[in-house]
């Protein structure tokens, strides 16, 4: 066989080709890796939906919406985060308390839009451990 599509049409005759468009919603999530070597900042990138689109001219639309989807939820990733922080520094500044007594906190969510072959190109899980 010359090719892994050759293979796999091979093993599932019915198996209908992957072709066309996904329009991918991701979402990256940063996260603390500790204090080593002064410490680490990591980050996870994982899908949280696509559509598959038949044209190129319908993937470009339903981009521009989910564009506009995305940077409304960053806003409101940015506006949790921010409060969640206002929130500890109110709780430490209250009982007296140090900024270090609570561990760092991860980063603010961000989400983004991404017109793939195969949807969830993109995806990563960070390394949780310092390199």
């Amino acid at each position: 066989m010359n090719n892994i599509n050759e293979a796999f049409f091979s093993v599932c005759a019915d198996a209908i080709p992957a072709k066309g468009s996904y329009v991918t919603l991701y979402c990256t999530t940063p996260y603390y890796g500790g204090p080593e070597e002064g410490g680490w900042w990591g980050s996870d990138t994982a899908v949280i939906a696509y559509y598959k689109c038949d044209t190129e001219a319908q993937a470009e639309a339903v981009q521009a919406k989910v564009e506009a989807l995305a940077k409304e939820l960053s806003t409101d990733a940015l506006r949790s985060f921010g409060n969640a922080c206002k929130s500890q520094c109110e709780w430490l500044n209250a009982r007296g308390l140090d900024s270090d007594f609570l561990p760092e906190v991860d980063g603010e969510e961000n989400y983004y839009v991404s017109v793939e072959q195969t949807p969830g190109e993109q995806a990563s899980t960070g390394c949780r451990h310092y390199e």
